[in-house]
């Protein structure tokens, strides 16, 4: 199988499992057909740890895995740190990661007042301007309690930061199981011009499913995201159980899919 088909890379969050060492990860990624990785910066790939994160890098090459990103905890408006975000773009350039995912402050957008909103904002012209000297781009994870909470708000804020010249700015996404496919449909079409990476789970409110259970919705998704014309990295996260079962099985689903 052909682990990097047309524009669509699939992998996985090593968030996904934060029990185990990054050799056994990989070990474990291996067994599949998954050619990337985004790396947390919680456990796996600290920023301040830069022999940890070169020794990440080795081992990737060794195995033919690529870096989708970093998945740093930085979160905008904080006050901004340069020196915190420079190492986190150290740690990016270390591991080779093409893109930065960072969080949209710690207040849902109907809570965030004008300079609040204005605080994020800044920070993230700020922080892609620094990443964009490492041709790096930056992502905000599509999250609640965040700036990107729903698809109104997320929208308002990347064209804000595009028409200020944050260029390498973009949006990732995950369905909310909170909401009807219909509601996760409309807002994937209307953020996806923004679209870097997407984030793949199945879930039902508050139980995780196999991947299979959400198949005909995935490639609704899919054919959805085919559409923006660029590369995008697909990666499972939160697999039923915190299983390599699972994971093993919904790997399986994703590439076919991805393949397709």
């Amino acid at each position: 199988m052909n682990k990097n088909s047309g524009n669509f890379r699939a992998g996985i969050a090593s968030v996904t499992f934060r029990q185990y060492a990054f050799v056994s990860f990989i070990k474990y990624i291996k067994m599949t057909d998954l050619s990337c990785i985004e790396w947390g910066s919680d456990i796996h790939v600290l920023y301040n740890e830069p022999q940890k994160a070169a020794a990440v890098a080795e081992e990737m090459a060794e195995n033919n895995l690529a870096a989708a990103s970093y998945g740093s905890y930085y979160r905008l408006g904080q006050p901004h740190d340069p020196e915190l975000f420079s190492m986190i773009a150290q740690t990016a350039k270390i591991i080779s990661a093409p893109m930065i995912r960072v969080w949209g402050g710690i207040t849902g957008s109907a809570n965030l007042s004008v300079q609040n909103r204005k605080e994020i904002i800044d920070d993230a012209l700020s922080i892609a301007g620094s990443a964009k000297k490492e041709n790096i781009n930056i992502s905000l994870e599509y999250h609640s309690n965040t700036i990107t909470d729903t698809a109104e708000s997320a929208l308002a804020f990347i064209k804000e930061v595009r028409k200020q010249g944050g260029d390498n700015i973009y949006l990732y996404w995950q369905q909310n199981q909170n909401k009807s496919f219909e509601e996760n449909k409309s807002e994937l079409e209307l953020i996806c011009p923004y679209l870097s990476n997407i984030h793949v789970f199945a879930w039902e409110k508050d139980q995780r499913l196999p991947l299979a259970e959400q198949k005909n919705r995935w490639e609704t998704y899919i054919g959805i995201i085919k559409n923006t014309g660029r590369n995008h990295d697909f990666l499972l996260e939160f697999v039923k159980g915190d299983v390599i079962e699972q994971m093993l099985e919904d790997a399986k689903i994703l590439t076919e899919l991805l393949n397709r």
